[in-house]
């Protein structure tokens, strides 16, 4: 578990990477940047040794599940899955966790928890062109709720926000990346607008308004 907030990840208190490594291969990753620079590799890998990690924070807080990886890739096991889900509604309740994925098809595959925010990436590529409709297409009653996270935003897009909770928008930390034009951000917030939806906009995105919003 790692604590983060101002200068690190600031719409979540922790970062649990029970799963870690991913074969997306985003030239924009920072998480393989840094796995590469220490470990030599991003290869995925589950770490049982650390599953248990969110019952030792007694305070409700708020987890932003596998930081380093992709935990709804297709290479990661089930069992491996259900074992994490296992941790979030059984042994660390009290928590509300945050699960961030490329891949929001696999949601479906694995029961929906009430403390679980699910969460797809949109970054204005054809990658993740389909992402949103997907995540409201497999995500399920019971869950908290559902997230976007436009980061990094490479593209302008004008998002269908129906069944979306809340907005993130951040840009690429890749040292050297253009900075995003703000009117890219301004159509996704006015979109959120009007669907009462609040929105995050990271520091990166350096936009002249500060907009920290929760759900």
């Amino acid at each position: 578990m790692n604590k983060q907030g101002v200068g690190k990840i600031d719409w979540c208190d922790y970062s649990w990477s029970v799963v870690t490594g991913c074969l997306n291969k985003c030239p924009y990753c920072y998480a393989r940047k840094i796995a590469n620079r220490f470990y030599g590799h991003f290869n995925p890998e589950f770490h049982p040794n650390r599953l248990h990690q969110p019952m030792k924070v007694k305070k409700p807080s708020t987890i932003f599940v596998s930081s380093m990886g992709e935990l709804f890739g297709g290479w990661v096991a089930s069992e491996h899955i259900d074992d994490v889900l296992d941790v979030c509604v059984t042994f660390a309740p009290w928590h509300t966790y945050l699960f961030l994925t490329k891949n929001p098809k696999r949601y479906g595959d694995f029961r929906a928890i009430d403390n679980g925010w699910y969460g797809t990436t949109v970054d204005g590529t054809k990658m993740t062109k389909n992402n949103i409709r997907d995540l409201v297409y497999y995500t399920q009653v019971g869950m908290a709720g559902r997230f976007v996270s436009f980061e990094p935003l490479l593209k302008p897009v004008k998002p269908d926000l129906f069944g979306i909770q809340w907005v993130i928008i951040g840009a690429d930390s890749t040292r050297g990346a253009a900075k995003p034009p703000k009117k890219w951000a301004d159509t996704i917030i006015e979109e959120a607008r009007k669907n009462n939806i609040p929105v995050w906009v990271k520091d990166n995105f350096r936009f002249p308004v500060r907009i920290k919003e929760r759900p």
